[in-house]
């Protein structure tokens, strides 16, 4: 029983069953997490939908996301919502210091 391959993302060419990247143009075949197992983690591997720019399972970027076939629809995706100094502490911090911290 062969299993039905879905083409690839960038360029369309149905691949081989076995394939884990396009022969034609190299992009990954499964938009898998991108978080690798190593020495001291164990890492995610999750295979995510097509559309996904980052894992359901984790939050790091997909692998689809990481070679361009994909932008996140939120433009501050996987960002933090505040800078490190908030811009009330700049104020405060020049009109105590007479400077502009960082």
């Amino acid at each position: 029983m062969t299993k039905k391959m879905d083409p690839c993302i960038r360029c369309s060419k149905v691949p081989s069953e076995n394939d884990k990247y396009c022969n034609d143009c190299g992009a990954p075949l499964e938009n898998r997490c991108s978080d690798e197992p190593g020495i001291l983690k164990k890492g995610c591997r999750f295979v995510n939908p097509p559309d996904a720019a980052y894992c359901a399972k984790c939050g790091e970027p997909t692998m689809f996301h990481l070679h361009g076939l994909i932008s996140p629809n939120y433009e501050n995706a996987n960002r933090p919502l505040f800078s490190k100094v908030s811009s009330w502490q700049q104020t405060v911090n020049k009109d105590m210091f007479g400077h502009h911290s960082q």
